[in-house]
């Protein structure tokens, strides 16, 4: 066996993972495990379950929380590792054999660090340490005082730990790797200043002395900020040490290694080039220079009129050969490695194929996708069509430095296009108007890359009818399309098979022959963003002897994954910050909530409730999102977040406050509770609400509206893995209610694997004390165990639930738990018992005045009496339910009463009557869309036919039942 708390609480059996259940369990195992081996009181067992007052019966939820984990660790077959919960008077105790927690695993390792003497083996244990951590300790527990000061003192230790690593990689000669280990913990703790200082002299001796000092300015006035207090001696010491330049040899060298890495690409290039080679590295306005590929040609003083010769159009001019260079070229240099992405490049040729209006195409996706080596290598293929040449120019609107200034923009292009210095005009609008001139006539492809905005792109693009601009942006610029009719062309992740060819490209075919299935794991990790595959194979071929293996092992650990996802200053991560940092206030508030939600699955209802918004702005919100490709619309008001885009958003939702969480985490459960209340109201029109909601909780601002029952079933059904994950956090008052929303679906897909969330509904129940909440749920569950033959069980289940509604004063619940068990009585062949019990029933429904629950107990009396072979008293009882029935056609119910009183009429020989009425039953059970009902019909069609002695139709309707649920 094995336990594990540096993450999610958890604990490994043979089988896999047990299901360890609600919070207050999960919490009780984590005391007993930190105290493992010795006795704890249920006095403190109780102070860690609960933040405020416990309530009454704590001790009686502590033992059956403990009785609960008792029988966990039996099934688990722990006494075979010499695992035992033992009772001593008023105490518990763990007993648990060395080497079965990681916390011991974890301090052992560090513990062995302490002990070395190479910093080559610190740095191994230091690693396997590290790795054993999944996400902050004790995830998943109460946020207790006790529990709480346990979790801050194992992240204490964690971070003691990645200070030493990063100390002794800075030996190792590795300043960079420590500085990348240090820059994603220094974010999560920006006050600690040993990280900090640490994180200052890694980046000096990597030769990155400007960002060590940008480091201390932002924590000086973070510390100010927020303590009110000076830096102290540790952060001084380190700053004092940069500006003196110690270490400077090792800075030196650091910068010329960071220089070379600078131009390999930053993010949007997903790997390729930055500009090196623009206009700026020559003299401007000084003609007659001979300029190569990449600088001016030479070309007359002064300004430049419209070209003299005839303007040709695109379909007339001769091509030039793809060797001969044009007439400027301002392109950056191919990007490397680039691959795949056909569609995409033979979309850009179509959008680019000029017109009488000139071509514009937009190229638009996420971060890090690699918009910028698309457009690269199209330009690099196509430039020979425009012999002119081809200008660039990158707005830097996605990155760390400041956008372009247009008018040096255009103070480069007409340098390029032959104006000398003196002679550009000193405004915007004037040099703006001169670049009109300048293109007109001519036939250019001008490349604008990391464009914001529209407004940054019109005065860039070319005059010319003959021109092309081809411009890319992380925003859709729905502005361009729609008055220069710019044509979209939007970049998505690469597929399964591209992105295994990419890490080939980088990594070499041989690499990924030799681990084949570590090298598809990597990709599905990466989930395809090129810029994440490009990182992974840059770390895999830094270090060819780790092999592909271990950097998915540590891509592995979702907590750490975009941590690993960073090479130098390129990273995912800082793709997706600039992103983020660029959106207006309440979309930046709701991407942050979004990191709460339990799945990648969100709308407009779910983000209000996160985000505290109301319906109309959550939904403004989400559209600039997409907008932004931080979210990707899949249906009407349905978006998805790319995994990695997740694993952000997650991250900076953790860096609020436990409170706002939790709060945020209550308002998506009642978000979903009064949903489903609705949903489940639509779908089983005049059935009694299962529940109210429980006090305090949020009313939603918005719920969907539910027009049919097929719309209700829909949405339940289409939520029911999020609601899964939403259950699994909320609170006992919340969960069992949650749970119980579903119970239309659960009816009518009664064997689809529902037993386990609706025993934690159960425990939920009872650790609420809500006795009719305990009965509803033990009336549904042990209806789904008769169902799928568990009968005993079911039995079990259902024996209290009559005597707990009536405690709590609910007849029909009362009447439904009687119903469910005389199913138990009647699989159980105790015939007189099922009787009596649905008689109880009828009567209960009849005085509680409930027609939806009358009807179904006349329906179960029905099917009892003609199981009994009593065919008369079962057609009374199936015509009187009919009667009783809402008079919806898309009520199963109203098919097995159809479907009792026509096999009643076949068993009394009124065989016309019995085909009419099982056909009645045929027509609404194909209405309703249920195929174990229509099939159910039509093999009781085949018993009728038999009885009137119709041999062919009562095969026909078999066949077709087969057909229709094959065994």
């Amino acid at each position: 066996m094995k336990f594990r708390l540096l993450g999610a609480v958890a604990a490994d059996g043979a089988d896999g993972e047990l299901r360890l259940g609600p919070e207050k369990r999960r919490s009780l195992l984590a005391l007993l495990l930190l105290r493992r081996n010795r006795a704890v009181s249920v006095a403190q067992l109780t102070e860690a379950l609960w933040v405020d007052e416990p309530p009454a019966n704590a001790r009686t939820v502590v033992q059956s929380h403990i009785s609960r984990l008792r029988a966990l660790l039996a099934e688990a077959g722990a006494d075979r590792h010499g695992v035992g919960l033992t009772t001593a008077g008023d105490a518990y105790t763990l007993c648990l054999p060395e080497g079965l927690l990681d916390v011991e695993q974890f301090d052992a390792l560090v513990a062995a660090a302490r002990t070395e003497q190479r910093s080559t083996e610190v740095v191994g244990a230091l690693e396997h340490a590290l790795g054993l951590w999944r996400g902050p300790a004790l995830t998943g527990t109460v946020p207790s005082a006790p529990l709480e000061a346990w979790r801050q003192t194992l992240e204490e230790n964690r971070l003691a730990a990645v200070e030493t690593l990063a100390d002794h990689l800075q030996r190792l000669g590795e300043p960079a790797r420590a500085a990348e280990l240090l820059r994603a913990e220094t974010v999560a703790h920006p006050l600690r200043e040993s990280l900090v200082s640490a994180l200052m002299l890694a980046l000096f001796r990597a030769g990155r002395q400007s960002d060590a000092i940008t480091w201390y300015h932002r924590t000086r006035e973070s510390l100010a900020d927020r303590l009110g207090v000076d830096p102290g001696r540790a952060l001084n010491a380190a700053y004092e040490r940069i500006l003196r330049g110690e270490g400077a040899a090792a800075a030196a060298a650091g910068a010329d290694h960071a220089a070379g890495a600078d131009h390999a690409g930053g993010a949007d290039h997903a790997g390729g080039p930055a500009d090196t080679t623009g206009p700026a590295a020559v003299p401007v306005g000084v003609p007659g220079i001979p300029v190569q590929r990449g600088r001016l040609r030479p070309t007359a003083p002064g300004p430049v009129a419209p070209a003299p010769t005839p303007v040709l159009s695109s379909a007339k001019a001769p091509e030039r050969a793809a060797a001969e260079l044009p007439a400027v070229d301002l392109l950056p240099r191919p990007p490397r490695g680039f691959y795949g992405r056909g569609a995409e490049l033979a979309a850009l040729g179509d959008a680019l194929s000029t017109g009488p209006d000139g071509a514009i195409a937009l190229v638009t996706g996420p971060a890090g996708v690699g918009k910028t080596a698309l457009a690269l290598d199209w330009a690099h293929r196509h430039g020979h069509r425009f012999p002119d040449g081809v200008l660039f120019a990158d707005l830097g609107g996605f990155s760390d430095r400041p956008d372009r200034e247009l008018g040096d923009v255009l103070a480069e292009f007409l340098a390029a296009l032959g104006t000398a210095h003196e002679d550009l005009p000193p405004t915007l609008a004037g040099r703006a108007a001169l670049y009109r001139r300048a293109t007109t006539g001519r036939r250019l492809l001008v490349l604008v890359d990391n464009a914001r905005e529209s407004e940054q792109v019109r005065p860039l693009l070319p005059a010319g009818a003959d021109s092309a601009a081809l411009v890319t942006s992380r925003h859709r610029m729905l502005g361009l399309v729609a008055s220069e009719l710019a044509r979209p062309v939007p970049l998505s992740v690469l597929g399964p098979e591209e992105s295994s060819a990419l890490l080939a490209r980088v990594l070499g075919p041989a690499r990924i022959a030799a681990e084949p299935e570590a090298a598809r794991e990597l990709a599905d990790l990466c989930d395809g963003l090129p810029l994440a595959l490009r990182i992974a194979a840059a770390k895999a071929a830094a270090d060819p002897r780790r092999g592909l293996a271990a950097v998915t092992e540590q891509l592995r650990h979702e907590q750490r994954r975009l941590n690993h996802l960073a090479a130098e200053e390129i990273s995912v991560t800082s793709a997706l910050r600039i992103s983020c940092e660029q959106l207006p206030p309440t979309a930046a508030r709701l991407f942050r909530a979004l990191g709460l939600h339990p799945g990648p699955m969100v709308d407009a209802y779910t983000a209000a409730a996160l985000a505290d918004l109301e319906h109309p702005d959550a939904a403004q919100a989400l559209e600039q999102l997409a907008a932004t490709h931080l979210v990707t619309e899949t249906d009407a008001e349905q978006y998805t977040l790319h995994d990695l885009v997740w694993l952000y958003a997650r991250q900076l939702a953790a860096e609020t406050s436990r409170a706002e969480q939790r709060t945020a985490r209550a308002r998506l459960a009642d978000q979903y509770l009064y949903a489903g209340l609705a949903a489940a109201q639509c779908a089983e029109p005049g059935s009694k609400p299962c529940c109210e909601p429980p006090a305090g909780s949020h009313r939603p601002r918005a719920v969907p509206e539910f027009t049919t029952i097929g719309d209700a079933l829909h949405w339940i059904g289409a939520h029911r893995e999020t609601l899964a994950e939403v259950i699994a956090t909320a609170t006992p008052e919340r969960t069992w209610r949650l749970v119980l929303t579903q119970w239309p679906l659960i009816l009518r897909r009664v064997r689809d694997g529902w037993v386990p969330q609706l025993q934690l509904a159960l425990e939920a129940a009872v650790e609420a004390g809500d006795l009719d909440g305990e009965s509803q749920v033990r009336a549904l569950l042990g209806w789904v165990l008769v169902s799928n033959r568990r009968l005993h069980e079911a039995a079990a289940c259902l024996a209290p639930a009559a005597e707990l509604a009536a405690r709590a004063d609910n007849q029909v619940g009362r009447a439904i738990a009687l119903i469910n068990l005389a199913a138990v009585h009647s699989e159980l062949a105790d015939h007189a018992a099922a009787g009596a019990g649905l008689a109880q029933a009828l009567e209960i429904a009849l005085a509680a005045d409930h027609p939806h629950t009358t009807a179904l107990a006349l329906l179960n009396l029905a099917r009892h009496h003609l199981g009994t072979g009593r065919p008369r008293p079962a057609l009374d009882h199936a015509l009187h339910g009919l009667a009783l029935s809402t008079g919806t056609h898309s009520d199963p119910r109203r098919v097995l009463l159809h479907t009792t009183a026509g096999e009643a009429l076949s068993a009394l020989g009124r065989h016309p009557e019995a085909r009419a009425r099982l056909g009645a039953a045929l027509a609404e059970a194909e209405q309703v869309g249920h195929d174990e009902a229509t099939a159910e019909v039509l093999r009781a069609l085949a018993r009728a036919e038999d009885a009137a002695g119709h041999g062919h139709a009562a095969a026909a309707h078999r066949l077709r039942a087969d057909l229709l649920s094959p065994v």
